[in-house]
């Protein structure tokens, strides 16, 4: 009389730990199946799409409350740059409400600067508009005489847009009320500066209480630091640019030198696109007022500096890639300048950063980090992570030993039962 044997799955519960290739007996490939995706795949898109949802409904929420959150991210930039000084200070015995008090006071005194040097620039520049239209009009006329002689015929209405008055006052116009804007918010910036600083301490020991000695506190406290690392490093940096930049433009001659050299320093730190806009203004005046050789000296001599201190000094201060993909770096410059206009494109860089590390403590999220961060950083992470190679998993996948996506990776715990499927055609 024969036994039939019973089909279905077998549990195989280990007490020393999960069950490996060697022990998986004849089910081999399907032991590696359940290995590598422990989740539905069912399950696994129930919540990728309930995070693609809920990051639509925070991205129009975002934009909605731009106007609350602008002067709160101004006042986190501020007091990220400004932390180190304030470390410094208590370092050398400083109390701390006074290592506060003095770094706000450093602010206070660079914003207030800067800006009465800015308040005069605009004023110079919008008295100096006609006598610029004036020599853009001259250019305009030699341009078209030019072409006439070139047998080339072109309407001298064709270029009158570039002679626009009109066009060049309502941009300045509109300069300003962005900067008053920005002067009405000074009081309410200034004050959450003070906060976010007196909060740092008390914050950290929030988050050890609240998370514990865990790797997700390790993993958020690293992410901060490259974030404040970055910001730090890149105002040093876009410093030293607006430094050379400004002496390059003053000894050349070109008028209103501190102006540009203060759009170089905010431009600087608009990734890849923003040293180009900020050889635009600069170059346009010295086209106006100078020679055209020493204009091509000006551009020529602005290009190299950024090139220069881009390529061989801010790779060595920043410690290698900033873990952002090129083509992210300038998707995620349109996305936070649409989101947030023009202080949103100077977020770009550090926000993106931010929202890598935080998707990367979740493994239902780390695939949207991986897609926003660099290969390098991929690479490393994929090592942390325990993720097979591309190149085992193309092979697994060839053999039909891999049926789920890469989304779905994430081995078994310890101890726990493992269920491997029975051969069904075995009796």
């Amino acid at each position: 009389m024969s036994t039939e044997e019973p089909r279905g799955p077998k549990n195989v519960a280990p007490s020393a730990g999960p069950p490996t290739a060697d022990n998986a007996g004849p089910d081999k490939q399907a032991f590696e199946s359940v290995r590598w995706s422990p989740r539905a795949p069912g399950e696994l898109s129930s919540k990728t799409l309930l995070v693609l949802a809920a990051l639509v409904v925070v991205v129009v929420g975002l934009q909605r409350i731009g106007p609350v959150v602008l002067p709160i991210m101004t006042a986190a930039f501020i007091a990220a740059v400004s932390a180190p000084v304030m470390g410094a200070l208590m370092r050398v015995k400083v109390p701390a409400p006074l290592a506060v008090g003095l770094t706000c006071l450093l602010d206070i005194g660079i914003v207030v600067g800067v800006g009465a040097l800015v308040a005069t620039s605009l004023t110079g520049l919008s008295e100096a508009i006609p006598r610029y239209q004036a020599a853009l009009t001259g250019l305009h006329h030699e341009a078209v005489t030019a072409l006439h002689h070139r047998g080339i015929p072109v309407d001298s209405g064709d270029l009158t847009l570039f002679a626009d008055t009109q066009a060049v006052i309502s941009f300045f116009t509109q300069m300003a009320g962005e900067l008053t804007s920005l002067a009405s918010n000074a009081f309410l910036v200034l004050m959450l500066v003070v906060f976010l600083l007196l909060e740092v301490a008390p914050f950290k020991r929030k988050l050890a209480m609240l998370l514990g000695a865990s790797s997700r506190l390790e993993r958020f406290t690293r992410a901060a630091e490259m974030v404040q690392r970055y910001l730090f490093v890149k105002t040093g940096i876009s410093l030293l640019v607006a430094t050379m930049v400004g002496l390059l433009l003053y000894f050349a001659g070109v008028d209103f030198a501190f102006l540009w050299a203060l759009a170089t320093f905010l431009l600087n730190y608009v990734p890849s696109i923003g040293p180009a806009i900020a050889t635009i203004p600069s170059t346009t005046i010295a086209v106006l007022t100078l020679s055209p050789g020493a204009a091509i000296a000006v551009g020529a001599g602005q290009l190299t500096i950024h090139l220069i201190v881009g390529n061989a000094i801010e790779p060595r201060l920043m410690g290698g890639a900033l873990g952002i993909s090129a083509l992210m770096v300038f998707v995620s410059m349109l996305f936070w300048g649409w989101l947030w206009g023009p202080l949103g494109a100077l977020f770009a860089v550090p926000l993106t950063l931010l929202l890598i590390s935080l998707f990367e403590l979740a493994p239902e999220t780390r695939w949207i980090s991986v897609l926003l961060a660099s290969k390098e950083w991929a690479e490393a992470k994929r090592i942390e992570w325990g993720w097979p190679p591309p190149d085992e998993r193309k092979a697994q996948s060839s053999s039909g030993s891999l049926s789920a996506p890469l989304l779905s990776i994430a081995p078994p715990k310890t101890g726990m039962p493992v269920i491997v499927p029975s051969d069904p055609t075995k009796k």
